[in-house]
């Protein structure tokens, strides 16, 4: 998988602009991206030890906030789509431990995957991805950039372009040296803990611009440490019951998007056809490539009319926030507003419970 690269602009020299009049400004052109060629996913026969937790980032989905147009909506609907495509590939790798979906970042796991949806048309795709821990080490930064074609549709699912990613994942883990990794997901707990109760675990890691240290542990039988862990599982569960009402909405709206998704590509490549035609000035095509171009459009066109039912079942999922409900062990906790407002609702609730069982001695 190619390393990210910035896209740079090329300008064009034009013109000398007649006299007094300003010169027109160049047309930027922007180089073909590296697209992706579809690995094997590499699979462990077991996982690495010491076992490594994954977060993977609710994608970007690139759009503001405000935007509550229908392709908007598709883009936010295909951010989770594709994020769950993510973690099942890394799931399917073998390579980890406990693989969640996060609605945003945070100190949860050791190391998480970050992606925004830069371009998204059908056909193309091209996403950026950085891969850090919760020290602030970036492990990797790349683009993927897809472009799927109607032969792919029947040879290999969506979900494989991760295929390289996780891959590569997995090799950078690989060739840490085990001391490495056991101090990592050693300090990633202190740093977890440390977002709960800053002052109870200060001083344990420190962090700079040249990288992270792990200066000392918390004792076996500090209790503060039991405490992190059953507010940590409770956050664990918080991505648990969101990760299967995503699992639901995939099951319930993934059929159609990927409908839509071979429609649009199939009017891209009958257009490709058609414009490749018109410039070489044919009169005709072979009986076969036309044919074959007939029936392409015609199943364009039939999908366009339930395209418009697609774009509002995925505003009515857009606009729609599920109310979760979880359970501590003494309360039943109802959480609603957007996922984002209730994750936050839920960090809040647990730090508070945190706090109350935290004898005020030791404060």
């Amino acid at each position: 998988m190619a390393r990210a690269h910035c896209l740079t602009l090329s300008l064009l020299c034009g013109c000398t602009a007649p006299s007094g009049l300003p010169p027109e400004p160049p047309e930027p052109t922007i180089p073909e991206p590296d697209w992706v060629v579809i690995e094997p996913l590499i699979i462990a026969a077991e996982p690495t030890t010491p076992f490594l937790d994954i977060g993977v980032v609710l994608f970007d989905a690139g759009v503001a906030a405000a935007d509550d147009t229908p392709m908007a909506a598709v883009r936010r609907l295909e951010a989770v789509l594709l994020a769950r495509d993510l973690k099942e590939v890394l799931v399917s790798s073998n390579h980890w431990g406990a693989i969640r979906l996060v609605p945003e970042a945070s100190a949860l796991t050791a190391v998480a995957v970050h992606t925004s949806i830069l371009q998204s048309d059908g056909r193309d795709l091209l996403l950026a991805v950085q891969v850090r821990d919760s020290l602030g080490g970036v492990w990797l930064e790349t683009t993927i950039a897809h472009r799927a074609t109607l032969t792919d549709q029947v040879t290999y699912s969506s979900a494989e372009i991760f295929n390289g990613l996780s891959n590569e994942i997995g090799r950078i883990w690989l060739q840490t040296a085990p001391e490495t990794r056991e101090r990592l997901i050693a300090a990633a707990d202190i740093v977890y803990a440390e977002s709960l109760v800053p002052s109870a675990f200060s001083g344990m890691v420190s962090r700079s611009a040249e990288g992270w240290q792990l200066n000392r542990l918390p004792a076996n039988d500090d209790p503060m440490v039991a405490r992190v862990e059953r507010v940590r599982n409770q956050e664990y569960l918080f991505c648990d019951t969101i990760d299967e009402q995503y699992a639901l909405m995939a099951e319930q709206v993934g059929p159609t998007y990927e409908m839509w998704r071979q429609a649009t590509l199939e009017q891209a490549e009958w257009l490709a056809q058609y414009e490749q035609r018109a410039a070489m000035r044919e009169a005709k095509a072979s009986d076969s490539q036309f044919s074959r171009m007939h029936a392409q459009y015609a199943a364009y066109r039939s999908f366009r009319i339930q395209e418009q039912a697609f774009f509002e079942l995925a505003q009515a999922l857009d606009n729609e926030s599920e109310p979760t409900v979880l359970r501590t062990e003494d309360q039943v906790v109802r959480l609603e507003g957007t996922l984002s407002s209730q994750y936050d609702q839920w960090r809040g609730l647990l730090r508070e419970i945190y706090a109350l069982e935290q004898p005020p001695a030791s404060w």
